[in-house]
Parts: structure tokens; sequence; C-alpha cells
């Protein structure tokens, strides 16, 4: 059996993604994501964020540089990917980096829409969104209906 490794989140960006570029000229963004985390508060339960950070290649980039924002709601698709390395000084150092591999748009803060399937493979061209009217569609549009504001994250 092969293995598998992917890790999913779905969560808020809480932050605009990250520009930079590679020194062979490949774009990559940096992205903060905000995951919901149950914790018992006294007798209430209270969500707090765990904090991920991931790292998108390529049109993956272009496309999240041009069409995310903070407070976004998307769902990623990840590859783990471990990093060993020995400082100037000799000391070890270890991380885990996560790589986006695909995401999907489930609300975009900016745009106003309130759910919008829109993919983003590596293999989409870059030009690939849509303008709203167009994106969104019956079958994909819904409505939350739980009176939250646009402007606050549910966690």
């Amino acid at each position: 059996m092969n293995g598998l490794n992917k890790a999913y989140f779905i969560g808020h960006l809480g932050r605009d993604p990250e520009p930079r570029t590679t020194p062979g000229g490949t774009t990559l963004v940096r992205l903060s994501l905000a995951t919901p985390h149950a914790r018992k508060d006294g007798e209430n339960w209270v969500d707090t964020p765990d904090w991920h950070r991931l790292t998108a290649f390529g049109k993956t980039a272009e496309s999240l540089l041009r069409n995310a924002h903070k407070g976004d709601m998307i769902a990623v698709e990840s590859v783990v990917r471990p990093n060993r390395w020995t400082d100037k000084d000799g000391q070890a150092h270890y991380e885990v980096n996560l790589y986006v591999e695909r995401v999907l748009w489930i609300s975009q803060k900016r745009r106003q829409t309130s759910v919008v399937a829109t993919e983003v493979a590596p293999e989409v061209a870059v030009g690939a969104a849509l303008p709203v009217e167009e994106e969104v569609s019956e079958e994909v549009a819904l409505s939350s209906g739980d009176g939250a504001s646009e402007d606050e994250i549910p966690f």
C-alpha cells in the first residue's frame, strides 16, 4: 500500500496573503489560517482559533494573491513536508511545512457572497476566477441564515 501525506483545513484567513518570490522567479504566498478549536471554559464551550501557516506556489499562489483576503473562509488540501536544518551556530532545527495543493473558497468576505464553490487547483489557469454574478449559481449559493454579520469571524 502506498502512503498518504495530506492535511485538510477549513478556516478563515487571518490576514491577506503575503507574497514572495523564490530565487528562481516562482511566486509563492504565505497564508495564516485560523481553524476553530472547542474547549471548555467553566460550564461553557468556547471556540478559540488554532493558527496554521501554509505556503502556496505558482498559479495557485497567484490566484490567492488576486482573490484571497483577510476573513475569507477557505478549504485547503495540503501536503506535509518536514524540514530539518542546522543554523550557523550549529543548532539543529526542525519544522513541518504545509504546502497548498488545492483551495476551495467557501466564502469571500470582500465580495459579499454567502457560499462560493470556486476551486483553485494548480492546473487551473490564473485568470479562471469568474465575476461574482457568474460564480454563484442557485445550486451553489446557500443562505447561512444564522444572522452572523459579514464582519464577524464566527470563533
